[in-house]
Order: C-alpha cells, then sequence, then structure tokens
C-alpha cells in the first residue's frame, strides 16, 4: 500500500538530533509526526495512506462536514502545538505530496522564499480582531451626543405637526447614516493604532450573522502579525478600548496567539 505524505508546515532544521513530534499522533491517528530534512529547511509530515488519503477518496470524504470538522481541527491544533515550540510556515488543511520527491522538489523551488519568510515569522505571533456592534446601542448613543441632531430635533419642535412629521422621518435617515458612518470610522481609527505595533497586518471581509451566530453585525475584521516584545502594548490598546467604547455598543473579540495563517503566501507545486 503506497503511502503519502500530509504536510503540516516548514521550519529550520534543527541543530540537534532530538525528536521533539515522535510522540504525537498524525491525522490518521495512526501514523506518528516526523520530521524529514531538506537540508536547511524540514518538513513536519506523517505518513498516510493512499487508500485514505488519495485525490479520489478525500474528495468523497471533505463533502462529510463531520469528517472534515474533525480532521480540520486536527490539523488547527497540531499546528497550534508546533508553534508554540518552534517557527513555523503553516501549511493549509489537507497539503498532500504523493512522494517525499515531490514534497523535496516543492522545498527546493520555494527555497529562497521560506527561509526569508521564518526570518520574518520569527519571534512574532498572530493575533485576530472582530469587532461587533449593537446598532441599536450604537444609533442611540449618536443620537443622544451628536450636536447638530441634538439642534435639529430643536428646531423641529417648533415646526408644525405635519412639517414635524417630515422633519422627523428625514433626521432618523440622518441618524443612521452618522451611525454607520461612526462605525466604519471605530474601525479604521482603532486598526492604525494597532498597525503601530504589529509588523504586518491585513484587512478581512466581515462574516455575516449567518456565519458568526450571533445578533451584533461584524463591523470590522482584521488580522495582525505582533512582534512577541510588543504584545502586552497591543493587546492593551485593545482592552481599553473595549473598556471604553462599551456604551457605544461595540464588542472587541481578540484571539490568538495563532500560527501564522494570514502572513503565508507559497505558490506551492503540485503534489
Amino acid at each position: 500500500m503506497s503511502k503519502y505524505l500530509y504536510l503540516y508546515g516548514i521550519m529550520m532544521t534543527p541543530q540537534n538530533e532530538t525528536k521533539p513530534f515522535s510522540s504525537m499522533k498524525g491525522i490518521d491517528n495512526e501514523h506518528e509526526v516526523q520530521i524529514k530534512v531538506f537540508d536547511e529547511l524540514s518538513a513536519v509530515i506523517c505518513h498516510v495512506d493512499e487508500s485514505e488519503y488519495g485525490e479520489e477518496v478525500l474528495e468523497e470524504k471533505t463533502d462529510q462536514m463531520e469528517w472534515v470538522q474533525e480532521k480540520a481541527f486536527h490539523h488547527h491544533e497540531m499546528l497550534m502545538k508546533l508553534n508554540e515550540e518552534i517557527t513555523i510556515i503553516p501549511m493549509k488543511f489537507c497539503t498532500i505530496y504523493q512522494s517525499e520527491n515531490n514534497l523535496g522538489k516543492m522545498i527546493n523551488d520555494h527555497k529562497s522564499q521560506m527561509l526569508s519568510l521564518l526570518e520574518q515569522l520569527d519571534d512574532k505571533e498572530e493575533w485576530n480582531l472582530k469587532i461587533y456592534c449593537d446598532r441599536e446601542k450604537l444609533t442611540k448613543q449618536v443620537a443622544d451626543h451628536n450636536l447638530n441632531i441634538k439642534e435639529k430635533r430643536e428646531e423641529i419642535a417648533q415646526m408644525s405637526k405635519g412639517r414635524q412629521y417630515l422633519e422627523s422621518r428625514k433626521l432618523d435617515q440622518y441618524i443612521e447614516q452618522e451611525a454607520e458612518r461612526e462605525q466604519d470610522q471605530f474601525g479604521s481609527a482603532l486598526h492604525e493604532k494597532l498597525t503601530q505595533w504589529s509588523a504586518q497586518d491585513t484587512v478581512k471581509k466581515n462574516w455575516k450573522r449567518d456565519v458568526t451566530g450571533r445578533e451584533e453585525e461584524m463591523c470590522w475584521n482584521s488580522a495582525y502579525l505582533v512582534p512577541l516584545k510588543d504584545v502586552e502594548n497591543f493587546l492593551e490598546i485593545i482592552s481599553e478600548a473595549n473598556k471604553k467604547n462599551e456604551d457605544s455598543g461595540y464588542i472587541l473579540e481578540i484571539t490568538g496567539p495563532w500560527p501564522a495563517y494570514h502572513f503565508v503566501n507559497l505558490m506551492q507545486s503540485e503534489a
């Protein structure tokens, strides 16, 4: 039976002969996690059977949600463990090579890029920030504290009943627009502060409510590669912003540290 190589990530070749991952079971829960050395770089892999992880079999299995959830969780957990011990270039879930030669060719083709990337990732952590907004609470906050809105309300109070109705409708629309502008500015302003403490950053698409499962809408979604020496300052900014803006309806959710999922971009050869 043919053995394929399931690839978790790429790291610098260890200087000693120890096998720090030998006690870990791989994605099939049978074969152990190993280090395959390719000169300066090494691959963290486990062997898998072709009968279970061949291309046609995988096409069927990736349609099975329970299987995907279980194996994707394993992949993530393994990378988390590895990331605690070493600097690693994390690979996508189900990155599989048919032979050691194919894997070696991919590493050789991207060797300079990988060495540079590992240097960039060294002594850094990925942190993800998601900002949610209770729009009803934010709209009330804007309506109660915006001076232009207060003045407009006083003007409307002096108008005739018929005119009051029309102008109140216009004012409601204006309040919604101001709340939208305030929401956009909040995320951008906080992001600008956080980039001062991060080596790299990326702004991602917001998730819809059917994905987040939350009542509040997501209004900001970003990731940061933060030097270890700056993590405390980075997190303090978020903590202060959370406390300061709680009454305005903002909920800041920071998660990490993660492997550098969002800061690795390798054009991989076919496995």
